[in-house]
């Protein structure tokens, strides 16, 4: 069983800045860039409208890493930088789903995206105290 987050996706409207605060300042790393394919986008965030891949990266190493996303230029504006979800790991994010829905969460999912290295993975979004997890499964 998971006893910390897994990571902390955070939204920035500029990654490399981001980056570069991360490795050049606080020391974190390694630095892991990847990119989220459109329809994944859509999917888990919303963000329609996009001409290509979402820039993502991941600094530092789990537990506690940090995946970040880069705002598409046309969303700036109306999506704000800031803390997306703090994910934990899952076995099942089917199971958590329902077992949130029965706890009376507010719940999205489970959605089926993929790793950073293209492998299967499913979510399950749940807001607690106004706060938005991600109960994560890989596959």
């Amino acid at each position: 069983m998971p006893k910390a987050l897994s990571h902390t996706v955070v939204l920035t409207d500029d990654i490399d800045e981001a980056v570069r605060l991360c490795t050049e300042v606080a020391g974190l790393g390694p630095v892991g860039p990847y990119d989220v394919a459109p329809e994944i986008a859509e999917r888990l965030f919303g963000w329609t409208g996009l001409d290509g891949p979402v820039r993502a990266c991941f600094v530092g190493e789990s537990p506690g890493a940090l995946d970040l996303l880069q705002i598409p230029e046309h969303l700036k504006g109306s999506v704000q930088p800031g803390l997306r979800l703090l994910a934990v790991l899952s076995r099942d994010a089917a199971a958590a789903a329902t077992k949130a829905t029965d706890a009376g969460f507010e719940v999205r999912g489970p959605l089926e995206s993929t790793t950073m290295h293209g492998g299967p993975m499913w979510l399950t979004e749940v807001i607690a105290g106004g706060v938005p997890f991600e109960l994560l499964q890989f596959g």
